[in-house]
């Protein structure tokens, strides 16, 4: 629940308003690894869903470890839905980031979001799905 207002705010802040938010559920959460609504900023709790959002559902999210790296699967998750999102287009989706489009390039190669890519993987896990569980061509050696 707490993950789908995340997801559902529109963030005029961007990424910083964003960071700020997180750091903050990771220092009231403590111990536990789930966070509820009420921990989340009276602005976020109270606002209305953004258009077009509900990217959130079935989202993952732990509120627990290293804060970095919760930052950054937060990161390569909204890009990746982002760039889903505005069918690619990298200048529409830095200026929604408040990023420039060079950062978000460097970002989208740093979580190897490259659109040929994450089609390879796609091509690649239906093979490996087809050959049961092995993405081996016929002749390879393990």
């Amino acid at each position: 629940r707490a993950m789908e207002k995340i997801f559902d705010y529109p963030w005029p802040g961007n990424i910083r308003e964003l960071e700020n938010e997180v750091e903050r559920l990771v220092v009231l959460s403590g111990t536990e690894q789930k966070v509820g609504p009420e921990l989340l900023s009276p602005r976020i709790r109270e606002a209305a869903p953004s258009s077009g959002s509900g990217t959130g559902k079935g989202v993952n999210f732990k509120f627990a470890g290293k804060l970095k790296d919760a930052m950054e699967e937060l990161e390569k998750t909204m890009i990746k839905e982002g760039l889903r999102r505005t069918k690619w287009n990298k200048s529409k989706l830095a200026k929604e980031l408040g990023i420039s489009r060079a950062g978000l390039i460097m970002k989208v190669e740093k979580y190897g979001l490259d659109k040929r890519k994450i089609a390879l993987k796609a091509e690649e896990a239906a093979l490996a799905a087809r050959n049961g569980g092995s993405s081996r061509g016929e002749g390879e050696v393990a």
